[in-house]
């Protein structure tokens, strides 16, 4: 298992790591898993520890335990892609390994589709930066991606993880001496002129993902709440936490989600990461007996025969644990919903729906319905593809009243007390369901991320009360007054409940809106609704995005195109 480290860490290397996803090329709606199946990792003794990689292919089995994806990490500890070695290393006991000595071994025995490389942090033998330990280190880079794509595989180049000189202050050397029996201080400048070559060589058509970049920018945010920080107790080799930042590019790419400890994002993540990280030990040692290598003290392997039975074993349990659903943790009665399982069960007396995604997203965020569950349902699905859950409670003739909060309030105590999740949903109200999105969020401001209303009622004068341009409801409209205890009209039309009064606590807390409206309405008309909502919200400082559909009347709901709004989920979820 991914070693622990405190929540207060652990908060703050996801932010990191969300952080750094942003700046790769490739955006989390856009992941694709790799075409090739059969994956080699190369690369220096962080490879060789191998937490990261089995932090991915974790990720892998337990997102899609159906795809049969085989991972192989054959890091080497001490090696270099350059075929440098400074003077004395290990105490004079052996030079670094250079890749080349056994690059074509290794790709001839294991026949890789895709090969995963990071190096760097060797190359540069921890002096400061030189024209000639570059050009060996770019040279080396050449070199071996030459022999992959000779065998017709494609190659991912990962820029090397930091060097930080924090924890080991007592033991570097500064600039200016001949020799350096222990790390230049400035070492991190040499890695990072590596890296700036290599996402250079992205306008050659190289595949290269900065992992250089997300560790520089996790340990700057880490350390402004703990100056001290570090991935590294040597300064080299990352700790659980790094070897998650340094996993970060990669699993944005293939579109894999893990939880702050680096787990699967499963019921079962514990129990999948621990049965990976032993199968991926066994085929390490194994392959690197097999295939050989020049570095002294590794550990030797089984026969790769019998590693291989072993390891079938391991993947074999790590896929049936994948394939178990969590939907079992809900209770109630499960049934199909668009392809994903349903559970129904009641919770303060009434039913409540839940539809649950294949794989949970980290922190467990889901989306909460109004009213009217089920239509246009293309968002909740986009977003149960993300790792949403998709809930609904059945008050229908409740109309966001004060008893309908009540209930509210106790489905939200059920879901984030008894089966974690998040304490911020993304409401979503349409029509009436605006009335149940913007009352229970006016009472729990701090427990919202965001609110898409869709043609939403927002003040009950306009709808059901009729007191406008629109239609009314006079069923309904006494209703409003049953439910909210009104001794007459008069007090409904002068009561400051409505969402367009408690905007307040919204705006405080950060939450912001999407409106979806037709202008030409006249059920609930968008001046008296929307337009009063986007004025006061506005002028209160929050933020409120608006999509109108000119001509189009109280129906049809949604749009068309329904990215926007998951985009919108996807960008607010706290």
């Amino acid at each position: 298992m991914v070693a622990g480290f405190s929540v207060r860490i652990a908060i703050l290397i996801m932010r990191a790591f969300l952080f750094s996803c942003l700046c790769l090329c490739l955006l989390p709606l856009h992941a694709a898993l790799p075409e090739a199946q059969r994956i080699l990792f190369l690369g220096d003794s962080i490879t060789y520890a191998g937490t990261y990689v089995q932090i991915i292919e974790a990720a892998l089995v337990a997102q899609h335990p159906e795809e049969r994806y085989q991972i192989l990490n054959l890091g080497l500890s001490s090696e270099t892609v350059s075929g440098l070695s400074e003077d004395g290393h290990a105490g004079g006991k052996f030079p670094r390994p250079d890749l080349h000595e056994r690059l074509d071994r290794v790709l001839a025995k294991i026949k890789p589709q895709l090969v995963v490389a990071c190096y760097g942090m060797n190359d540069g033998i921890y002096y400061p930066l030189s024209p000639e330990r570059l050009k060996a280190y770019q040279e080396g880079m050449k070199k071996l991606r030459e022999k992959v794509m000779a065998i017709g595989a494609s190659i991912i180049h990962l820029t090397p993880p930091v060097f930080d000189p924090m924890p080991i202050q007592a033991r570097v050397l500064p600039a200016g001496l001949k020799d350096y029996p222990q790390p230049y201080s400035g070492y991190d400048e040499v890695l990072a002129a590596y890296a700036q070559w290599l996402l250079d060589q992205r306008g050659a058509g190289w595949q290269v993902l900065d992992v250089h970049g997300a560790m520089t920018k996790a340990l700057a945010v880490a350390r402004r709440s703990q100056a001290d920080f570090s991935y590294s107790k040597d300064g080299i080799h990352p700790n659980a936490a790094g070897h998650l930042v340094m996993a970060g590019p990669l699993l944005d790419q293939w579109g894999l989600m893990v939880t702050a400890d680096g787990q699967p994002a499963h019921v079962n993540g514990a129990a999948i990461f621990e049965a990976i990280q032993k199968k991926q030990n066994l085929l390490r040692d194994a392959w690197l007996t097999e295939t050989g290598h020049k570095r002294p003290g590794v550990k030797v392997g089984l026969p790769l025969a019998e590693a291989e039975e072993q390891a079938a074993v391991l993947d074999k349990k790590a896929r049936e644990l994948a394939h178990v659903s969590t939907a079992q943790v809900l209770p109630g009665t499960t049934s199909n919903w668009n392809g994903y399982t349903k559970n129904e069960f009641t919770v303060d007396g009434k039913m409540v729906s839940v539809v649950v995604p294949k794989v949970v997203a980290p922190g467990k965020p889901w989306v909460w319905h109004g009213e009217f569950f089920g239509h246009k349902p293309a968002p909740d699905i986009a977003l149960l593809g993300k790792g949403y859950h998709i809930v609904y409670m059945k008050v229908p003739d409740m109309l966001g009243s004060p008893p309908a909060v009540k209930h509210w309030n106790a489905l939200y105590q059920e879901l984030t007390t008894q089966h974690g999740f998040s304490a911020k949903p993304s409401l979503v109200g349409l029509s009436r369901g605006g009335l149940y999105c913007y009352n229970w969020a006016a009472a729990n401001p701090d427990k919202v991320s965001c609110i898409y209303a869709d043609a939403p009622v927002c003040d009950f004068k306009s709808w059901p009360g009729g007191k406008g341009k629109g239609k009314g409801d006079p069923k309904n409209w006494a209703l409003i007054l049953k439910l909210w205890r009104f001794k007459d009209e008069a007090e409904a039309l002068a009561a400051k409940v409505n969402p367009v009064d408690q905007l307040e606590p919204l705006a405080k807390n950060g939450v912001a809106l999407l409106h979806v409206y037709g202008d030409a309405d006249d059920v609930v008309p968008w001046e008296e609704n929307t337009g009063v909502i986007a004025q006061r919200y506005r002028a209160l400082g929050g933020s409120i995005t608006l999509i109108a559909k000119p001509g189009v009347g109280h129906h049809p709901h949604g749009l068309d195109d329904s990215q926007p709004i998951v985009d919108f989920i996807l960008k607010h979820t706290r």
